[in-house]
């Protein structure tokens, strides 16, 4: 989320939470996980940017009004710790780690206001488990001196090898978990909109609430790790407290 300061040079934000989050995509149970924001913004430019928010990886490294371009990415873990004991017994879903490119356009050139096209598209760098392209709308806007609101929505689109890593079962994982053997092929995992407001209650301090809910479509949702021990609707809530400098 971008900043409404006017201050000349890099702003840098650090931001420590937690959130309310499904235990892995597509699970019914839920979790309190830690959630952390590092941005650096306005480095050569006041829409150029770095940012780690919780698993995620936004920049945008292209100094220009409209046009956006920079390196994205995402951490998912694999199934071994999570609480349900049967999609733990699976066993073969690897860490993915996806590593790619944001491209997008800005329709206003204002700084604190964002109506945004954007697409990433990102591979999984650790295992070569194919990747994904995720289309997505971005809307921002301030809302007085001290609260800024931005809504999302998207879609993505993820490859045979990613959505095989992440909802496929084969024979051996069947044997351990009890679940039936599934192939996952290719196709449009989820839709997802997210809503965020942030407030700044005092000076350099921020607090961030963020909302999200995501429906998963056909190949994912079929899967036996959704359609059996999950469910296809997935919500998110946290909290963050940043500091701004």
């Amino acid at each position: 989320q971008a900043e409404t300061t006017t201050q000349a040079g890099p702003v840098y934000t650090f931001g420590l939470g937690a959130a309310f989050a499904p235990d892995y995509e597509g699970s019914q149970d839920y979790t309190a996980v830690p959630l952390w924001n590092l941005r650096a913004g306005n480095l050569y430019h006041p829409d150029t940017f770095v940012q780690v928010l919780g698993p995620t990886l936004r920049s945008n490294l292209l100094p220009d009004d409209h046009w956006r371009l920079g390196v994205s990415g995402r951490y998912q873990p694999d199934y071994d710790n999570v609480d349900n004991d049967r999609v733990q017994d699976i066993k073969d879903t690897d860490v993915t780690g996806l590593l790619g490119l944001t491209a997008g356009y800005d329709f206003l050139a204002e700084r604190d206001q964002t109506v945004a096209l954007e697409l990433d598209a990102q591979y999984d760098v650790l295992h070569g488990n194919g990747g994904v392209l995720t289309p997505r709308l971005r809307w921002q806007a301030p809302l007085g001196e001290r609260t800024v609101v931005g809504a999302a929505v998207s879609t993505t689109w993820g490859s045979e090898d990613y959505m095989g890593n992440r909802f496929s079962i084969n024979a051996g994982g069947a044997a351990r978990s009890g679940l039936d053997e599934y192939d996952a092929d290719s196709g449009f995992k989820n839709a997802l909109v997210t809503g965020t407001a942030s407030y700044r209650f005092a000076g350099a301090w921020s607090l961030t609430g963020i909302v999200g809910y995501s429906r998963l479509f056909s190949e994912a949702a079929d899967s036996p790790i959704v359609d059996d021990e999950g469910d296809e609707n997935q919500f998110l809530g946290g909290l963050i407290v940043n500091y701004s400098f």
